[in-house]
């Protein structure tokens, strides 16, 4: 049996994303002989990614078999977004449109997508969904009625 380099075998025991888990198993499994076919069903993979993942490995070490996307850069630094989040929980109202001028005329920011401004109001505990303060249903002459026929009878009110 073929022995694996010391390198690969540390990669794999450490904790990994299961992407790069499944590449340097791969890649382990080609170096020790084992058939392409074989390894990309054990692994449901296709051949062509254990022989990329092995072709990865011995090019340029464990460090081919790392994922290289870290995600894009936030638009908003850390301080930046906590200074908006104090702005909004000092706001007595809020909505997603005053967010959104507020960012752009104090950080030239303008998200792409308004889930951003949703997320930053949840951040802030505050629900972005716009608040009424009465119902625009309710009318106050049955609402009347019905607290005069729900009433309790004068004899239960005073405990008697």
């Amino acid at each position: 049996m073929i022995t694996i380099p010391d390198d690969l075998a540390l990669f794999l025991d450490e904790n990994r994303d299961s992407r790069e888990y499944r590449r340097a198993l791969a890649a382990k499994l080609a170096l020790q002989g084992y058939m392409v076919e074989f390894i990309a069903d054990m692994l449901n993979v296709s051949p062509s990614f254990v022989s990329k993942a092995k072709k990865a490995y011995e090019t340029n070490g464990v460090a081919g078999l790392c994922l290289h996307y870290h995600g894009s850069q936030p638009y908003l630094s850390a301080d930046e977004r906590e200074a908006v989040i104090i702005w909004l929980k000092a706001q007595e109202s809020w909505s997603v449109e005053q967010l959104r001028h507020h960012i752009e005329t104090t950080y030239d920011i303008v998200f792409q997508s308004a889930q951003s401004y949703y997320q930053l109001l949840d951040d802030a505990d505050i629900s972005y969904k716009k608040a009424q303060s009465t119902n625009p249903k309710s009318d106050p002459e049955r609402v009347a009625a019905k607290k005069r026929n729900t009433e309790p009878p004068e004899s239960t009110r005073n405990g008697n």
